[in-house]
């Protein structure tokens, strides 16, 4: 059964504003909206892909007006001739949206495929999927994508991590550091810390990855055990944001003395405020300001 979207889906999964989108429904038949029995327009998944395939067209300079010519096939075929040059790997990422929403592993596989074969697997797992992890918790925090349909796309790509993690030989000696990634107690997205273990792992360090849901007094145990420069996570959904300097504080104090440097990112630091200054705790916007700081 074909997804149904508003235009205002439409807006959010292309980043292309409504207005603009109904100006080339009006004026270049781009897209085509259906009715419900209700009479409410809606559009397709078909209207979806022009509407990201035109996205990659815009980007590399192309006019509205070139592109409404194109017919369907003719559209894809000059997307996915355009994207490697743009350096943003959209055309890969949409493919990435697309199979998302329609659970469609076959286009997951292919896009994959695609990927490795023409960017190699560092660029396919350092850029495009570590873009497309960080697009898809957008997606699902805005409501644009369904659990199922996010639960699925996140199975896929934490194989596919998983996969490319354990292809990844250990080294006795690390190149700069000890990482131990964790996850706080209830936090169970763990996509962005398996990207890092893959970041880190290819970088030639030691990586201790130690999951979803871990209470922080958990960290005591490693931190007894083994020399590690650096903690890392991400907090999407807990602790709570009330909570959120507390924990800050305690965990502060946990490492204080230890050499140990806390880097965090997530969700849940989007609307913090610290109360404190942290001695020994770095946050980051994001994921990817994450990545380029280890």
């Amino acid at each position: 059964m074909e997804s149904r979207y508003s235009i205002k889906d439409l807006e959010q999964l292309s980043g292309i504003k409504a207005h603009t989108l109904r100006a080339w429904e009006q004026r270049h038949k781009l897209i085509i909206p259906k009715r419900t029995s209700t009479n409410i327009r809606f559009y397709g998944d078909d209207d979806l892909r022009t509407v990201l395939n035109t996205s990659v067209l815009l980007d590399a300079g192309y006019k509205i007006g070139q592109i409404a010519k194109f017919t369907s096939s003719e559209l894809s075929a000059k997307a996915l001739e355009e994207s490697p040059y743009t350096g943003a790997y959209t055309y890969e990422l949409n493919e990435l949206k697309m199979a998302t929403l329609n659970f469609d592993l076959p286009r997951f596989e292919s896009v994959m495929s695609h990927c490795i074969s023409e960017f190699g697997v560092h660029k396919t797992f350092q850029e495009i999927i570590g873009d497309y992890i960080q697009e898809l918790g957008k997606l699902w925090l805005a409501g644009n994508v369904s659990i199922s349909q996010e639960h699925f796309m996140s199975s896929l790509i934490r194989q596919k991590l998983f996969s490319a993690i354990d292809s990844l030989p250990s080294v006795a000696v690390p190149k700069s550091g000890s990482y131990a990634l964790f996850l706080p107690a209830n936090e169970l997205h763990e996509l962005g810390l398996l990207y890092l273990t893959y970041v880190l792992k290819e970088r030639g360090e030691h990586v201790y990855y130690l999951g979803q849901s871990l209470p922080k007094e958990y960290l005591e145990d490693l931190l007894n055990h083994k020399r590690i420069t650096h903690l890392i996570s991400a907090f999407t959904t807990n602790p709570d944001v009330e909570q959120l300097d507390d924990y800050l504080v305690e965990l502060d104090d946990m490492v204080e003395g230890n050499g140990v440097k806390v880097l965090l990112t997530g969700y849940q630091f989007s609307q913090f405020e610290p109360k404190s200054a942290y001695r020994n705790i770095e946050i980051h916007e994001s994921l990817k300001d994450l990545s380029a700081a280890i």
